[in-house]
């Protein structure tokens, strides 16, 4: 007896011809994508028309009072209470003995001893060329009439890196050799890289008064990151057969330390002294609106009372110095990767303790000069110059010639893009937008980032600043909006033309040397002040990282996987958008987040020339010392940092959009798919 096969087994004949897998066309995401467009605009809609707008009142938690009753508290024992007497005033006595001396000290050696010194120095380190980079930079500073400002910016951030640097590399060392450290290290390391610089400067404030050290407090903290990363990716990049090498040769650990990985790891740790040196310098000029005197002051004292052409003279003081510390020690770290070449006078090799001695008597010889026989310690007055008033020259011929364009361009932004969207997510109740956010943090991540994006969205309800947080939020998305519409097409053309790539380089190079505190000036001589040319100032500063990591994205896709689409007939916009962008994108969705977070660092100085929103605030609390209500704007200002870089971050880490066919999904970016091709043989 023959029984029938199970029923699972039975094969039914096919109706119509099979078609193979790998020919089914993929259903469109389009329909999926316009349901999604359109059932958000229905809630928002429903949001602003139905339901109660903002953050209801009564829910306000009076935080402000809580801080003011800390600043009161910090007033009546500064000088009774053992924190104040042990701890924080010896510190904040350290800090000004050390920049006041050190700047006593610049002052003294005289500006020719100054100029001969420090070009001394710069030659040994990284060159001649950088020696006469560093004297025309100083001797620049005297010209503009700026050389006692110069030298005081000069000290603080001296003295700032000296301290990061003692506390970051040693940090980094250790993380670099212990791999709990990092993990440890790395949450605060993110969580001081995501605020925004201005925000440090509020408790340093509380504590230490205004001044050097609430300046040094807060650049110190600033500054230490890129130090503690850099110094331990350098130790971790250490080839692990150097390592087993002298391992077998018996050396103690602090002998493979000083003998193998750090002169090993020296690129990587110069690399992070240079990005701290910029660091500092960045936040030292914003500092200015502590007390902090320098350069800094003399751009705020100009954007405060509009005067541009103040402003700029500090300003372009700023930008050398910022390029002379950025060249100089770029060229020094660039050197501990190949050997110094031997210097050579007549043929004759000059040994390098030689040269070293001749760059310190050149300058005890041009210090003795300067106090004996010039005697005049500060830059001659007779040789100085300023652009004040040709760029308020400049200022008044703009505003009569070009007011034309200028207020059109202030209409289009104003009335098309900032007024708008500041109305729409004013008038939605707060628990949209921020289920709007845990909504994006949950397909993304998860539902833990999920229920933390929803805390921190409502947390600026509860602290009363709602409004300001949409204002600041409404100017932040638009920046960035065009930022990005300028930053992909520009990067996708350097990526794929090498003569512009080549073009824009040296302009990138100076967008990001310069610190951020510099954009507000030039917009200024154009716009009046308000949120235009604060978000003009924004999209200028962000666009040389949005533009750098897009054409990075697009150059690093396999060259083999490009020749291989090719070789399918396919166009070059087809290469574009099924190929190069897909696979590029971790690297664009990277620069997104980056220029998000750059904005919003600019956004907030903004406040400075009529940008509004929480800047303003924390400036306005800065100048009236109400530092409940700053500190309030200050941490506002941490949350709204941490939802918009948190939520770029899922996405650009999202690894979803790589699982699936080609055109399926409801993700934004055209999927890919990694076809396996089996050999036969032939």
């Amino acid at each position: 007896m023959v029984e029938a096969p199970p029923r699972s087994a039975v094969t039914e004949a096919p109706t119509g011809p099979a078609v193979p897998d790998a020919v089914r066309r993929p259903q469109s995401p389009w329909p999926r994508r316009i349901a999604w467009v359109a059932g958000v605009a229905l809630v928002f809609w429903i949001g602003a028309v139905w339901l109660t707008t903002g953050f209801p009142d009564r829910w306000v938690i009076d935080v402000d009072n809580v801080f003011g009753s800390l600043d009161t508290w910090v007033i009546n024992n500064q000088q009774s209470h053992w924190l104040f007497t042990a701890i924080l005033n010896p510190i904040a006595s350290g800090i000004n003995a050390s920049v006041e001396g050190l700047i006593l000290a610049l002052s003294r050696m005289t500006w020719l001893g100054l100029v001969v010194g420090a070009s001394a120095l710069a030659g040994v380190m990284a060159g001649w060329r950088m020696a006469l980079l560093t004297a025309a930079g100083l001797i620049i500073f005297g010209i503009l009439g700026v050389w006692e400002e110069s030298i005081e910016t000069l000290g603080l951030v001296l003295v700032s890196v000296t301290v990061a640097l003692a506390i970051g590399i040693p940090l980094g060392i250790w993380a670099g050799r212990r791999p709990r450290i990092e993990r440890t290290l790395r949450s605060f390391l993110d969580a001081m890289q995501t605020i925004p610089a201005y925000s440090y400067l509020l408790p340093a404030v509380l504590f230490f008064g205004i001044g050097y050290p609430p300046a040094l407090i807060a650049t110190v903290i600033f500054a230490i990151p890129p130090a503690v990363r850099l110094t331990s990716l350098g130790i971790k990049n250490v080839p692990s057969t150097v390592l087993e090498v002298a391992d077998s040769y018996g050396t103690t650990p602090r002998q493979k330390l000083t003998k193998v990985q750090l002169p090993i790891a020296r690129p990587s740790i110069m690399l992070g002294v240079n990005q701290a040196i910029m660091m500092a310098l960045g936040i030292v000029v914003i500092a200015a609106v502590v007390g902090a005197g320098g350069l800094g002051r003399q751009v705020l004292d100009g954007l405060k009372t509009l005067d541009v052409g103040e402003a700029l003279n500090g300003g372009i003081a700023i930008v050398v110095m910022a390029i002379v510390l950025d060249r100089v020690t770029t060229a020094w770290s660039e050197r501990g990767r190949r050997p110094p070449k031997p210097a050579r006078i007549g043929g004759r090799e000059i040994p390098r303790r030689v040269i070293l001695a001749a760059a310190v008597l050149a300058t005890v010889v041009a210090v003795v000069i300067g106090r004996q026989a010039l005697r005049q310690q500060e830059f001659p007055e007779a040789w100085t110059t300023s652009v004040t008033a040709s760029a308020n020259a400049v200022v008044e011929w703009s505003q009569e010639n070009l007011v034309d364009t200028t207020d059109a361009i202030a209409r289009i932004l104003l009335r098309g893009a900032l007024d708008p969207l500041q109305d729409l997510l004013l008038a939605e109740p707060w628990w949209i937008l921020a289920g709007a956010v845990a909504l994006l943090g949950w397909r993304y991540s998860g539902p833990k980032l999920a229920a933390g994006m929803f805390a921190c969205v409502a947390a600026l309800g509860f602290l009363g600043t709602w409004e300001l947080s949409m204002e600041t939020l409404t100017q932040v998305l638009v920046a960035t909006l065009i930022a990005i519409v300028i930053a992909i097409p520009v990067g996708i053309l350097a990526a794929h033309h090498r003569a512009l790539e080549r073009a824009i380089k040296p302009v990138l190079d100076a967008m990001q040397t310069m610190p951020a505190f510099v954009y507000l000036v030039p917009v200024l001589l154009l716009f009046a002040p308000g949120r235009v040319p604060a978000v003009i100032a924004c999209v200028v500063y962000a666009l040389p990282v949005g533009i750098r990591l897009t054409m990075h994205g697009i150059k690093e896709v396999p060259r083999e996987t490009v020749e291989a689409a090719g070789s399918f007939g396919s166009t070059p916009g087809q290469l574009l958008r099924k190929v190069e962008l897909p696979l590029a994108r971790t690297s664009i969705l990277l620069g997104i987040n980056q220029t998000i977070m750059m904005v919003l660092s600019v956004v907030i100085i903004a406040g400075l020339i009529g940008g509004g929103g929480l800047g303003f605030e924390v400036l306005n609390s800065l100048s009236k010392r109400q530092i409940g209500q700053g500190l309030v704007a200050g941490l506002s200002i941490l949350l709204l940092a941490i939802v918009l870089d948190r939520i770029t971050q899922a996405i650009g880490a999202s690894s979803q959009s790589m699982k699936r066919p080609v055109g399926t999904g409801s993700g934004w970016w055209t999927r890919v798919r990694a076809t396996k091709i089996r050999s036969n043989g032939s």
